[in-house]
């Protein structure tokens, strides 16, 4: 029996083996550059949403510059054709909610609204540097009653502790101005702690900071107060307050009428404002105020030593009819954009000046 031994050829086999190997490596090559592939294009469509965000961002703030512009004008024509008396039933302030809003070719709209800031309470006035004695008392007094009159279930301690801490929130020394006030080191020393400003307010917000003002006090405060830009000024317009500001006309005129009284001579006022103050003494609950005798509300807390009644000034003091200082709202929707833009502006019959600008809501 005849054996045949066959040898395997192992060389044949790698040729076959090599190109297993080559099909691997180029599947591999492929796996990368489709990761690759989709890796640019991510970064790519990435980058094109970048760019219309950044876009359509720029063209809602120039929508927004837009309508400050014509505000400005409406205003300072308005200032101009009035002779400085600013009052509800003008252009500015007479417009319904649809003809507030305009719309943007292409899609979106701009929502404008303008409030006039001398028709409220500017909490830069408490700053004490500028103001003498009697001054600064009466702002005190005014805002204590303003607080009281908004915030009736506040006892004693509390009215005192808010508007001393905002008086030490102003000023621009570490010392206080009495037991009730706060600085920096009662901030400090909170769980979350913080600096007083000692300084001027940039935005209302900011009362939300000084002590004892709670997040129910701060909404109760809201619809009084406002601010000024770098302006220690008080001067409330009587032709622009609401019906709503019946407290605060009860606390500029340091309580000489009662708060239901004060919305009374305000639902009493001429559509077209008053010309004057001495215009406005002609309100049968403004002139029999203006006989009586002034009675702050000091909640127990007694003048300081050479300070009166009588030299805390008139009741009509801090009242006007005319108006520099406005703020205009912008809402601007423009594609998928929604830009909230603040400006306060001063306006005079020879300028136009903007103080502030902001984004986000009010």
């Amino acid at each position: 029996m005849e054996v045949i031994l066959v040898r395997r050829n192992h060389s044949q086999q790698r040729p076959q083996r090599q190109q297993g190997v080559a099909l691997i490596m180029v599947l591999l090559v492929v796996a990368l550059v489709a990761v690759v592939a989709v890796q640019l294009s991510q970064r790519l469509q990435m980058n094109v949403l970048r760019t219309m965000n950044y876009q359509q961002s720029e063209q809602a703030y120039w929508y927004w510059l837009s309508a400050e512009e014509i505000a400005r004008q409406l205003l300072q024509m308005q200032v101009q054709d009035s002779d400085g008396v600013i009052h509800q039933g003008q252009v500015w302030s007479e417009q319904t909610e649809e003809e507030r809003v305009y719309p943007i070719e292409g899609g979106g709209l701009v929502r404008v609204g303008i409030t006039d800031l001398q028709g409220c309470f500017n909490l830069n006035a408490l700053k004490a540097e500028q103001l003498s004695l009697e001054e600064f008392w009466r702002r005190k007094t005014q805002f204590r009653m303003l607080i009281a009159a908004a915030v009736p279930d506040l006892d004693n301690y509390q009215l005192d502790s808010i508007v001393e801490s905002t008086a030490d929130w102003l000023d621009g020394d570490e010392q206080m101005n009495s037991g009730y006030g706060a600085e920096r080191a009662d901030y400090e020393s909170l769980p979350m702690p913080y600096q007083a400003a000692n300084d001027f307010f940039v935005h209302e917000s900011e009362l939300r900071l000084v002590r004892n003002v709670t997040q129910p006090v701060y909404q109760a405060l809201k619809p009084f107060v406002c601010v000024v830009p770098n302006s220690d000024k008080l001067e409330v317009n009587i032709n622009t307050l609401t019906l709503e500001h019946g407290p605060l006309l009860h606390a500029l005129m340091l309580g000489a009428i009662t708060p239901d009284a004060a919305l009374q001579a305000i639902s009493q006022r001429p559509d077209d404002g008053y010309d004057s103050i001495d215009d406005a003494l002609r309100n049968s609950i403004l002139a029999q105020a203006s006989g009586q005798q002034m009675r702050p509300n000091f909640g127990g807390v007694p003048l300081p030593q050479g300070v009166t009644v009588e030299a805390l000034g008139g009741m009509f003091d801090d009242l006007v009819v005319k108006s520099n200082y406005f703020q205009l709202d912008t809402h601007v929707k423009y594609d998928e954009m929604m830009l909230r833009g603040q400006s306060k502006l001063y306006v005079s019959e020879d300028e136009t000046v903007v103080l502030m600008r902001g984004v986000g809501e009010p």
